[in-house]
């Protein structure tokens, strides 16, 4: 069983008010399922949340909810993606790198946003977000733990990662080091100290 944990408290009463609200502004209704979930949870996070299938895999940060944090708010985010994604979708859940798990508000199928591919307020981009489930009970069955990286994943990481030297670090770093009573390091003599 997937355990959801809750981010944000708020009372039944004032979760179903702002329901309303939302359903009576933007004229659809939030499927049962969901609306269920914003009863019960609201913002909240499942302790299992990567899915995976196939090549498509990513990680629900949370559900959406009713909260003040824009970030964490379905309405702030039904506001900032209406009309960038197909009319019969609504954003429900927050997922890395910016994109988003969405819900048909009709059926309840569940379908993974991806910016990159399907915001259609961006020029020439119409394809539909890819469906990951056909409701919220299966896509919560599917989720697992997120998966760790393997120990040769961590050796090239380490191998090939360099700390970026940019002009403005080196002056940052040089202003430090004037703090602390150093001379200051040329951009070379930067790069070999943290990159050597």
């Amino acid at each position: 069983m997937n355990k959801l944990i809750t981010l944000v408290q708020l009372s039944k009463n004032s979760i179903l008010e702002k329901i309303k609200m939302i359903e009576i502004d933007y004229a659809f209704e939030i499927p049962l399922e969901f609306k269920n979930l914003l009863l019960e949870y609201n913002v909240c996070k499942p302790s299992k949340s990567f899915y995976k299938n196939g090549k498509l895999q990513f990680n629900l940060n949370y559900f959406l909810g009713i909260t003040e944090d824009p970030n964490q708010s379905l309405l702030e985010s039904f506001k900032t993606y209406l009309n960038r994604m197909p009319e019969e979708i609504f954003p429900i859940g927050s997922v890395d790198g910016g994109d988003l798990l969405c819900m048909n508000k009709r059926s309840g199928e569940l379908y993974n946003w991806f910016h990159e591919e399907h915001d259609w307020g961006l020029e020439g981009i119409n394809k539909w977000p890819v469906m990951v489930a056909q409701n919220m009970g299966e896509y919560l069955n599917q989720l697992i733990l997120s998966e760790l990286p393997k120990q040769q994943e961590i050796e090239i990481a380490k191998r090939d990662s360099k700390v970026k030297i940019t002009p403005m670090s080196v002056k940052i770093r040089n202003e430090q080091r004037e703090q602390q009573g150093l001379h200051a390091l040329s951009f070379e003599e930067w790069e070999a100290l943290l990159n050597g």
